[in-house]
């Protein structure tokens, strides 16, 4: 809001009224820009990929001409990933284009341009060992396969790389923009880009990652600047997006308990970051040792996996333990639990990971708590909305829609702060509970403005009589005559002879210098001046008003003459007898500091 200063009432009244019902235009949501956008469906794929799932993938556009490529969200990340023909060799399967999600290749694109050869921004995920290089530049996507018309957004970040650490691209899900060696030259993320083109209403979120075990089959969801009301099980807990530039998504593990033992696996709380870039669930030592007694797993050094025999393929499956995370935005206090059955344990690790596709349990043990993560197979369980305009995070039991409401959805669009409401998946904003409803204010937010513009013209009215009070009363001040001062001495009268001053020796309290005293520090100025005065003046027979630290001065009258707007009366001024000695103890000058 505009800084005003008020000169006249009728003035400072009518710059009030056009503030207020510009605060109330923009409360209400009516943005001159047009009505809010609707949320993005991301369209899944229709495959599941990719070799320690599978997963499943998302269709993107990369190119000019578009050329297709199947990526998996990631969202601590601000570029798009996309694999290159350098990431499969003579020696990898041969459908690896296909299995890694269709190749990019460069030189195929007239709107590709080239930055550079950088390292992968894995500033979190190298502590988990994973590493690589990419070749960035900038192309245009299009989301979603040919021919569905869905937005179109130039200029993104392009990482081409080959590690296999990564075995399909990623979609970016993070707003944050990207940098590469020049932190002044910020490039904007997919997701802002596509808020700033208007076709989400905000910079938020929402995803699950389907499940390939369940029967049927059910694809993940993927929503920009919404959620899908219909893949999750509402809950009133609210987390806060942490502060931490890399890691935002962090929950309170409050506890881990399965119902195929009665002793909890994690009784003691611990912080996590969910981060769908990674596959796996890492936890501390302890808790897999748990992990490994209530399920019978085994350890694979070769692979630091928890291969399943067939064996015990089939008695898992059968048995179909439920494990439930109970999470919070704090170690204790509110909480939320998101079940997993075995089916979202019940993953399948294929070459180069291993030789042959083989059952695994998606656990790893954390070296320590830097390596904390809820990784994309937690997700599979886990529907989570992230609002970064309100540092908002919900995280919610997903669900699973079959038969006729399988492919059906209902998105919710999730609208900027000052126009309505925060987003409750709950239910307590933004769904479509009432369709009669409309998205104006709510009669507590218009008696919020009325009563907001009662007070405000109120207290403009009296800040104005204040200042038109008092200046009447300096004018009537100035206008009255002078009063003639009291004890008045006749014009020709002899003055009183003068009198040298005398000091007693002991009576002198010279100030102590910056830097040496209590009630000084060295930032302080210092004035010789006033030195002087002080160390000429007793205390004993003039009482200092202590007006600031180690400096004294007179003290002030009640109310100065001099705002007052009444005459003052000049003082007789008396003179120093020439080459008289006033004290003895005056510091010399060179000891005062400044």
């Amino acid at each position: 809001m505009a800084r005003f200063e008020v000169k006249k009432s009728s003035v400072g009244i009518g710059v009030l009224l056009v503030i207020l019902a510009f605060d109330a235009r923009l409360a209400s949501g009516q943005d001159e820009t047009g009505p809010t956008a609707s949320p993005l469906s991301f369209p899944a794929s229709g495959y599941w990929d990719p070799n320690d799932g599978p997963w499943s993938t998302f269709a993107l556009q990369v190119g000019t001409p578009p050329q297709t490529v199947r990526l998996l969200p990631a969202t601590e990340q601000s570029s798009v990933w996309i694999v290159l023909p350098e990431g499969c060799t003579p020696t990898d399967v041969p459908d690896c284009p296909d299995v890694r999600g269709f190749e990019f290749r460069i030189n195929q694109s007239s709107t590709w341009s080239e930055e550079g050869l950088f390292e992968l921004s894995l500033d979190e995920e190298v502590k988990l060992g994973y590493s690589g290089n990419a070749q960035y530049g900038y192309d245009t996507v299009t989301v979603g396969w040919q021919g569905e018309g869905l937005p179109t957004v130039p200029r993104q970040v392009i990482a081409g790389f080959a590690t296999k650490d990564f075995y399909v691209g990623r979609i970016p899900l993070n707003p944050s923009p990207f940098n590469f060696s020049d932190f002044n030259d910020p490039k904007p993320s997919l997701l802002q880009s596509v808020r700033d083109a208007g076709q989400i209403p905000s910079l938020s979120w929402a995803y699950t990652a389907g499940s390939y075990r369940h029967v049927p089959k059910v694809f993940g969801s993927l929503t920009l600047g919404g959620y899908d009301s219909a893949r999750f099980v509402a809950n009133d807990v609210t987390f806060r997006l942490s502060p931490e530039r890399l890691q935002d998504l962090v929950v309170a593990v409050q506890s881990i308990t399965t119902d195929a033992t009665p002793t909890p696996l994690l009784s003691d709380g611990i912080y996590m970051p969910i981060n769908s870039l990674v596959s796996h669930i890492w936890l501390p030592v302890d808790v897999c040792s748990a992990f490994e007694r209530a399920f019978g797993l085994v350890w694979d050094n070769v692979t630091d996996l928890y291969l399943v025999s067939d064996e015990q393929h089939d008695n898992l499956t059968s048995r179909n333990p439920n494990v439930t995370f109970r999470l919070g935005p704090s170690l204790t206090g509110p909480s939320v639990d998101i079940v997993m059955p075995y089916a979202s344990f019940d993953l399948a690790a294929g070459p180069p990971l291993v030789d042959v596709t083989t059952n695994y349990f998606p656990l790893r043990r954390a070296a320590n708590d830097t390596q904390y993560i809820l990784g994309r197979a937690f997700l599979q369980s886990a529907y989570i909305i992230a609002d970064y305009e309100r540092s908002e995070l919900f995280v919610s039991q997903a669900l699973f829609p079959e038969g006729d409401d399988s492919d059906s959805e209902e998105l919710v669009a999730i609208v900027p702060p000052m126009e309505v409401t925060s987003p409750q998946p709950s239910g307590a904003a933004g769904d479509d509970d009432d369709e009669d409803d409309d998205d104006g204010l709510a009669p507590g937010a218009i008696g919020g403005i009325v009563a907001g513009a009662v007070v405000g013209v109120g207290a403009t009215a009296l800040v104005v009589w204040f200042l038109y009070r008092r200046r009447r009363q300096r004018r009537k001040a100035a206008a009255e005559p002078e009063p003639e001062p009291e004890n008045a001495e006749p014009e020709n009268a002899e003055p009183e002879p003068q009198v040298p001053l005398e000091f007693g020796k002991t009576e002198l309290e010279a100030p102590t210098p910056p830097g040496t005293g209590s009630k000084f520090n060295d930032t302080e100025r210092y004035s010789e001046m006033e030195a002087a005065w002080t160390a000429m003046t007793p205390k004993t027979e003039l009482e200092a008003k202590e007006s600031g630290p180690g400096r004294h001065e007179m003290a002030d009258p009640a109310w100065p003459p001099e705002l007052s707007g009444a005459s003052v009366a000049p003082e007789p001024v008396y003179e120093m007898p020439a080459n008289e000695t006033a004290a003895t103890e005056i510091a010399p000058a060179s000891t005062a500091k400044r």
